[in-house]
């Protein structure tokens, strides 16, 4: 793979409740993350500002939850893993990084039990970098899928909506020997949504464009991967 708008208004099918919490926004640290989910880990040695020619190995997988509400369409599956790749690569670009390869891998109808990073195999990576003597291997998974929500809890309005979810895990490994210099797992204020809720008497709620989510998910892990 060679390395290289405006939202919606509302549109959102909100139900709204006057009694009790709802569970179902626990699955975004429960279901996403399980009782096994990696903890971060930030080596002493990461130096962010270090990185300039990396090799990059990015995952995009979409959910195939077999239910109708909850299911990607045939052109987001086709579409969302180039869009994510094409954002990531303008972003790293505009912080100066520039990677020797960028290498996608789309699983885009993923039926996994386990979390899709689970599978993903390291090695043939890694000495793909270190023929190309790069910083670093970065490694990035993006896990979307589509289940309805709870929002704006113990406020006046709280409500629930179908959302698009992106559970991001971002890992650093040194190319000479695979060390892990930093991983960031999606409980890591890694996960984004296409629901902007502000949640305030005069604030609106509102989906994001796919190329909002798209910028919002790639902006986060640049946040995370540059934070010194």
């Amino acid at each position: 793979m060679t390395p290289g708008g405006a939202g919606a208004s509302i549109g959102l099918e909100m139900r709204f409740f006057r009694f009790g919490p709802l569970l179902s926004a626990l699955w975004l640290f429960q279901g996403c993350v399980g009782p096994s989910a990696p903890v971060a880990v930030r080596d002493p040695a990461y130096r962010p500002q270090e990185i300039r020619r990396p090799a990059v190995l990015l995952q995009v997988a979409l959910d195939q939850s077999g239910f109708g509400e909850g299911d990607f369409t045939s052109q987001e599956r086709a579409s969302f893993p180039e869009e994510l790749e094409t954002g990531l690569i303008d972003s790293l670009n505009g912080q100066g990084i520039f990677p020797l390869d960028v290498s996608l891998s789309a699983l885009p109808v993923y039926r996994g039990a386990s979390a899709p990073i689970d599978r993903l195999d390291r090695a043939p990576a890694l000495a793909r970098a270190r023929s190309l003597q790069a910083d670093v291997l970065l490694v990035m998974d993006m896990h979307l899928s589509r289940r309805t929500l709870s929002f704006c809890r113990g406020t006046a309005r709280p409500f629930s909506a179908l959302t698009t979810v992106v559970a991001i895990t971002l890992e650093v490994l040194r190319v000479t020997d695979g060390r892990r210099l930093l991983l960031e797992p999606p409980d890591a204020n890694l996960t984004v949504t296409d629901v902007d809720a502000p949640c305030t008497k005069e604030g609106r709620a509102r989906r994001l464009s796919p190329q909002e989510l798209t910028d919002a998910a790639v902006s986060r892990l640049l946040t995370r991967l540059m934070r010194r």
